[in-house]
């Protein structure tokens, strides 16, 4: 049997022939350092020969994978949400029927400093991803469903309450060790700088009427938390709280029920409570308005006119939802629960009091409710006395921070088109909205001049009153943030995975020579080189290094995508 030497004796080289050159060689000089210095092209030619190199298959079925993933969670996932909620999907009016449309967000609530315990990276990654998230579903919501008008349900700072006009805070507001030194840095500036970031995140699209004067408690306080000044400034910014305006043919009455619940200070509840009392009309009545056409010889009467302003359905938009007894439920499409629970705390409460809400439908007469504060969705109906029901719906929140994980809005399309033009045909009521014409009578009224009958006239007009149903809705759902970076999450381990087991398996195709022998006795297998375990350490560093350079070589162009899809939206 042939033997081979474990440690084979060293050449012996003669002391007269070393030489320093063999084993150090000299330093270059700084001119023929520049000349072999490579161009920035060789240098790129060099790092695509060594992408090229290690770029396997699973390399590009990783980076068709990243790419459709990131494609799906940055752009088709939005345009999907939104499409599901086109109006045509689930208004029911009669063919022909032009409704207005009218989209409600509650509760974007701008993540600030003071929102979280945390500063630094992870608190600017927070403002980054919700920022990003409000301001993608603001332009999906406008660009793929082309609301009129847009209505906000308040709390649209997160601590606007807090960032007062003066320094002074409310002697019950909690201690943030950070706030004396915030206020001495950024003072009446920040909520400056919070106002420009929500027109900056919020922008008013063309031909859309948006009113966000309504206030929540994050922006003003509640109840004895109330400031007047903080109530000056959100008003001098945004506009009245307590307002009333109509849109198709409806009449929406806003109310600061954040200030009207304050009991002490009649600087506060001064204003929503003298508002409630000018408001001039009766209270609408809550009854069904069925369809009725009719043709009148000179267009409606004075009369009719004029009684039509009290026939008008009232919408009532507050902030808190109004009172309900405990463990009311909220419907299928409440996130967490089953029903808003009722209690109260620091600068907020989940209901208003009972005496604040039947105040509320006693003064304004409202059929409809809207609110927010909540932050999930909840759909409820209220027995208000002789008046019969009153629905109201709270909207879900609109940013994925409020603890949520899909956030929502809701659409409203109204149609009541009393005395208004009708359409040529109502169908579903039973009858046309104006007599048809025909070929041989428009030819007359119409025609040429040799074939005109002037004694032929249009068809007289219509009043068409309100119907059955005036108002429809539907809850938008928005994508999960948290989910998108679940999924992140997830196929970035599956990906680690992969190239780990795609390393191993091509380690082990190439396994050393120096690898345990098969077939040899046992009293041999002591006599040959095995690996020692620093040997083996240093093996499994360079498996990593080598599974780090081929997640790289993917992660480069993967993010460069991702960056290009979240900075061009």
């Amino acid at each position: 049997m042939i033997r081979y030497a474990t440690n084979p004796p060293r050449h012996q080289i003669p002391s007269s022939d070393f030489s320093p050159h063999l084993y150090h060689r000299p330093r270059p000089s700084s001119t023929a350092h520049t000349l072999h210095t490579p161009s920035l092209s060789t240098r790129l030619l060099t790092f695509i020969s060594r992408v090229r190199a290690r770029w396997t298959y699973l390399s590009t079925l990783l980076l068709l994978f990243w790419t459709a993933l990131v494609y799906h969670s940055e752009r088709h996932i939005w345009a999907s949400s939104l499409r599901s909620c086109a109006w045509e999907s689930w208004e029911h009016w009669p063919t022909g029927a032009t409704p207005s449309r009218i989209a409600l967000v509650a509760d974007p609530q701008l993540v600030d400093i003071h929102t979280y315990s945390r500063r630094g990276l992870g608190m600017a990654a927070t403002i980054f991803y919700s920022d990003l998230y409000l301001s993608r579903a603001w332009d999906s919501l406008h660009r793929e469903l082309r609301p009129a008008e847009t209505y906000f349900l308040g709390d649209l700072f997160d601590g606007g309450r807090e960032w007062a006009p003066s320094s002074g805070a409310a002697n019950d507001a909690p201690h943030d060790p950070r706030e004396a030194q915030d206020w001495r840095e950024k003072g009446m500036g920040y909520w400056l700088d919070e106002f420009q970031r929500f027109v900056k995140l919020f922008p008013t699209p063309a031909g859309v009427r948006v009113k966000a004067g309504l206030p929540g408690n994050h922006d003003l306080g509640f109840g004895g938390g109330v400031r007047e000044n903080v109530r000056g400034r959100f008003e001098a910014f945004f506009g009245a709280g307590n307002d009333r305006w109509e849109v198709g043919n409806h009449t929406f009455v806003s109310i600061d029920v954040v200030s009207l619940s304050n009991e002490q200070d009649e600087k506060i509840y001064g204003p929503p409570r003298e508002f409630l009392d000018s408001l001039s009309r009766g209270p609408t009545s809550a009854g069904k308005l069925p369809h009725m056409v009719e043709t009148t010889a000179s267009g409606p009467s004075p009369a009719a006119g004029s009684s039509s302003k009290h026939d008008l359905p009232t919408i009532l938009l507050s902030h808190v939802p109004l009172y309900r007894p405990a463990d009311t439920a909220c419907g299928p499409r409440r996130e967490k629960g089953t029903s808003i629970p009722i209690f109260r705390g620091y600068q907020y409460q989940n209901v208003l009091t009972p005496a604040i809400s039947s105040e509320l439908l006693k003064a304004t007469g409202a059929k409809y409710v809207f609110s927010g504060d909540d932050h999930d969705a909840c759909d409820v109906s209220h027995m208000y006395g002789t008046r019969g029901v009153v629905r109201e719906w709270t909207v879900k929140a609109f940013s994925w921070n409020m603890g949520v994980r899909r956030p929502g809005f809701e659409l409203v399309s109204l149609w009541n088109p009393l005395h208004d033009p009708a359409p040529e045909q109502l169908e579903g009521i039973g009858q046309a909205a104006h007599a048809a014409e025909t070929p041989e009578q428009l030819t007359a009224r119409l025609g040429p001049e040799e074939e005109r009958d002037p004694k032929h006239e249009a068809p007289k007009p219509v009043v068409i009153h309100g119907g059955e149903e005036t108002l429809q809705t539907r809850l938008c759902l928005l994508p999960d943030q948290i989910g998108m970076f679940l999924r992140y999450a997830i196929a970035f381990g599956g990906t680690v995975l992969l190239v780990t087991a795609d390393a191993l398996w091509r380690r082990g195709s190439r396994r050393s020579l120096g690898t345990k022998a098969k077939g040899l006795p046992v009293d041999e297998e002591g006599k040959y080189w095995k690996p020692s375990p620093s040997a083996r350490r240093t093996g499994w560093m360079l498996l990593g290094a080598e599974v780090v350079k081929a997640i790289a070589i993917v992660a480069v162009p993967v993010l460069a995508w991702y960056c290009g899809l979240v900075l061009s939206w």
